[in-house]
């Protein structure tokens, strides 16, 4: 759910013509009419008999005003509060979180108009630094990948967690190295995550799933993904890598996937709050994505 649906709708309902509601929303009409369709698919009924000119509300569109309107002014509440704050809101990340999904990802809640100070750290070193920066007040979040360390939060009251999506690990390299890995029987250079990383144990069951786990040969291991892309790029070997860093050079025919019917991995990403942090703006920012998913 998007509150920008929301805010399509009232439009829509105030000048019941999609030309004019677009005008007013300053986007395509064909991108409003598409949103108002997922507010009605998501919400699972017709809200607009389109058949009259002006639009006309059904009666589900005509119960959802009231509801829309509060929903759109708690958004802009909570926006302001948000923004008004000095103190940055920061993540405890993984570095490859940082680097590839958090810039897109803020993004969507910071613009040049209105800015949101956020701040990230990247140098926690094991899952219990994490732990402890959220403890300690050090940081407002944690942004990572959930794995068995992770489920502590899923079990605890005092603790609270958002999905925000899903990420794809699975083997890549050059095509020198998809040639070697095809058509012979030499040892297959493997560049893997040091033990300490948490995606040396999320990328287990790709390496456990590989067709000749007897021809790899480990020939370098990098705490963080962003030492792996060079060495891969380079043709150094391969690796298992996420999806999110390297997408683009899969599509520049940099890299390639490597053994293309052997299933990713999906792991989550998930964002953690403790609820004894008192920062204001960070409660506030956590309601607008909560609300975002409810």
């Amino acid at each position: 759910m998007d509150i920008t649906w929301y805010r399509d709708f009232l439009a829509l309902a105030e000048t019941g013509k999609f030309t004019a509601a677009a005008r007013l929303r300053k986007c395509s009409q064909s991108t409003l009419s598409r949103r108002i369709r997922l507010l009605e698919t998501h919400l699972t009924t017709q809200l607009l008999d389109r058949r009259t000119t002006p639009i006309r509300l059904t009666p589900s569109g005509d119960a959802l005003i009231p509801v829309a309107s509060e929903l759109v002014r708690l958004s802009q509440e909570c926006e302001q509060s948000v923004r008004v704050i000095n103190r940055p809101l920061t993540f405890a990340s993984l570095h490859t979180l940082a680097c590839n999904f958090f810039p897109q990802w803020i993004s969507k809640y910071s613009s040049l108009d209105e800015p949101l100070f956020t701040r990230i750290d990247t140098g926690h070193k094991s899952t219990e630094n994490y732990y402890m920066s959220l403890m300690s007040g050090r940081s407002d979040f944690i942004l990572f990948y959930r794995d068995t360390e992770s489920e502590r939060y899923f079990q605890r009251d005092d603790f609270e967690v958002l999905s925000l999506g899903q990420e794809e690990l699975y083997w890549v390299g050059t095509q020198e190295m998809a040639e070697l890995c095809e058509s012979s029987q030499k040892t297959i250079p493997w560049l893997t995550y040091a033990r300490s990383a948490q995606l040396h144990e999320l990328s287990r069951s790709q390496v456990a799933r590989h067709p000749e786990p007897s021809r790899l040969k480990r020939v370098f291991e990098a705490t963080v993904s962003e030492a792996l892309k060079p060495m891969v790029a380079l043709g150094q070997g391969i690796a298992c890598m996420p999806h999110s860093m390297i997408a683009s050079m899969i599509d520049e025919g940099h890299l390639v996937r490597l053994y293309p019917e052997m299933p990713s991995e999906h792991v989550e990403i998930i964002l953690v709050r403790w609820l004894g942090n008192r920062n204001a703006a960070a409660d506030a920012f956590w309601k607008c994505l909560a609300s975002e998913q409810s």
